[in-house]
């Protein structure tokens, strides 16, 4: 480093701050000696060393319930992750990957309470899980994104038992009262099959657990007695979970109308039923959740959440925790948006 303030000229405070990117040098400046640190074949200040003197690492891990396979495959986490990643101040952090497959994970051997990044994301974590104290105990900064919604971490989500009641109360007003319903798991672990309104209501999954509230809610204020509402769990959250509890509930119920979770389990219902040769909507309407980018090309009736833009609201929070701010919840609105996979009860 010293080397390369005598040569452009400046201070090793200049290097340093030009390293770090610092306004307090200016890019022409910035530029300058990066240009001289090239010609020393410099590569900048040692990370290790930089990050004993500053407390940063200079990385941010994301927290999922899943494994890594999984985490890549569901749209609606990579979508959150677009939305972390377009936060200017993070376009040159590390961000890491931390699964948390399983509950008896110590949450204080996790390499995110012992320095491996500067702080967390955490999505749709189980609140039960170690983890949460561990990161509350230890003074890591995170943030929670739709779960746990009240252990005292910044939260960034939706009302999902509100969301939950405009779903069943499209469907409820196309006039169907015979209504399957298919769910992500409900507890860690997951079974397949039909489940009672009373395990939905102790469940640990506080995102399912509310949305799926919200259907019972809408069939209640419109007080039709008539209204069947059936639940079946899948055990996992990939399409093949989805088709497995869909095809299983389909042949049980015989539903008029399906409401879903979340799309990736809406299109594995418009697949199971094209495969059964049920039409879509004539026969059979489907609702998801989510408005993931393959929702408007299946031409699905879902929910939307702003699922890019709660990914940077979380970043953004979480830097702002980071240096020391404590901004605490945010909560997004959802929009119903009808296509072509849902319509009236068949009359025939």
């Amino acid at each position: 480093m010293k080397d390369v303030a005598r040569a452009a000229g400046v201070s090793q405070a200049a290097v340093s701050y030009a390293f770090s990117n610092s306004p307090k040098v200016s890019a022409s400046q910035r530029d300058h000696i990066y240009a001289v640190a090239q010609s020393l074949s410099y590569a900048g200040p040692n990370i290790v060393g930089s990050s004993l003197r500053s407390g940063r690492v200079g990385a941010v891990g994301i927290m999922v319930m899943e494994s890594l396979g999984h985490a890549l495959e569901d749209p609606s986490t990579m979508l959150l992750m677009k939305g972390v990643v377009e936060v200017n101040e993070l376009a040159d952090v590390a961000l890491t990957l931390l699964p948390l497959v399983s509950s008896r994970q110590e949450g204080f051997n996790s390499p995110a309470v012992r320095g491996l990044v500067d702080g967390v994301v955490l999505h749709n974590v189980t609140p039960t899980h170690p983890i949460i104290a561990a990161l509350i105990h230890s003074g890591t900064p995170a943030v929670a994104i739709d779960s746990p919604a009240d252990c005292g971490l910044p939260f960034i989500g939706i009302d999902d038992r509100a969301a939950g009641f405009k779903q069943m109360a499209h469907l409820l007003d196309l006039g169907h009262r015979r209504i399957g319903v298919v769910c992500e798991r409900l507890n860690i672990g997951g079974t397949d099959g039909s489940i009672s309104k009373t395990v939905v209501e102790h469940s640990s999954e506080r995102v399912q657990r509310d949305r799926i509230l919200g259907y019972f809610d809408a069939a209640t204020a419109r007080g039709d007695a008539g209204v069947s509402i059936e639940v079946y769990e899948a055990s996992g959250i990939d399409r093949d979970s989805g088709v497995r509890a869909v095809r299983s509930m389909v042949e049980k119920l015989n539903p008029t109308a399906i409401a879903t979770t979340s799309d990736v389990f809406a299109v594995a219902a418009l697949s199971v039923l094209r495969s059964m040769n049920i039409p879509v909507p004539e026969v059979v309407s489907v609702v998801g959740f989510d408005d993931a980018p393959i929702a408007e090309l299946m031409d699905l009736t879902t929910v939307r959440q702003p699922l890019v833009e709660k990914g940077r609201a979380a970043a953004s929070m979480l830097l702002d925790n980071i240096d020391g701010a404590k901004r605490r919840q945010k909560i997004f609105k959802t929009k119903l948006i009808v296509r072509n996979s849902t319509g009236p009860v068949s009359t025939v």
